[in-house]
């Protein structure tokens, strides 16, 4: 098998250096998103604890309300049972009597729905404490996520600095004509112009190569292209021979 001539070897380690240095580009663009996301959950976490302790608050106060209604049930039947006393017949004793069966009635619905509440707010302090714990986790979380995003920038922007040098001269290697055809392909093809044969296909859109472009790509001497993607096809053999 003939080697792979001295242009498509340029050829191909240039795409694989644009490869790496788009990888590592993309990367590094997501650096934000990630950020982002992490800031995205501590606030949600945040809210949450926030809205627990606001149901909490809301609790309370509507126990506090039932209590006052409570107190003020009590004072009025303590009143009336005063006026028991001064009643002067029969029926106004029973009218009374009923009256206050009535305002007790009402003052027990209450110490029920107080104990409903009470219950509801041991819930809710419970809710509290969980979702205060979740949000001081994920401060932490947060905290850890920032110092790794911060390394990881600073290991990127030095990779991309040295791996866009390296592609720099990569391209130097490549005749212009072939580097013309190269930059078109990379930017019509989301960065991938020269792939390797797969299984006797296309390594780019999988399309099953002819036994004549297999002969062609054997030779390692055209920069063959693809039928139906366009993009230049090498043959992995030929680049080792």
């Amino acid at each position: 098998m003939t080697p792979l001539s001295s242009d498509l070897s340029a050829l191909l380690e240039l795409q694989r250096r644009d490869h790496a240095l788009a990888d590592r580009v993309g990367r590094h663009a997501a650096l934000p998103g990630r950020r982002r996301e992490a800031l995205e959950t501590l606030e949600a976490a945040r809210a949450a604890a926030e809205k627990a302790k606001r149901d909490l608050e809301t609790a309370r106060t509507e126990r506090r309300g039932l209590e006052k209604e409570i107190a003020g049930f009590q004072a009025e039947t303590e009143r009336l049972e005063r006026q028991l006393f001064d009643v002067k017949t029969n029926d106004e004793y029973k009218a009374m009597q009923h009256q206050i069966a009535t305002v007790k009635e009402k003052s027990s619905a209450i110490e029920t729905a107080i104990l409903e509440h009470m219950e509801r707010e041991e819930w809710l302090e419970a809710a509290v404490k969980a979702e205060e714990e979740a949000a001081a986790a994920a401060a932490t979380a947060k905290a850890e996520a920032d110092r790794t995003l911060d390394a990881e920038q600073v290991t990127l922007e030095t990779e991309i600095t040295e791996r866009t040098t390296a592609r720099d001269e990569a391209r130097r290697a490549v005749p212009a004509a072939l580097l013309s055809r190269y930059d078109r392909l990379l930017a019509a093809r989301e960065g991938l112009a020269v792939v390797e044969v797969v299984n006797a296909a296309c390594g780019g859109c999988h399309r099953a190569l002819t036994a004549h472009d297999l002969q062609i790509l054997k030779q390692g001497d055209t920069a063959h292209a693809c039928e139906e993607c366009g993009r230049i096809v090498i043959d992995p053999a030929a680049a080792s021979g």
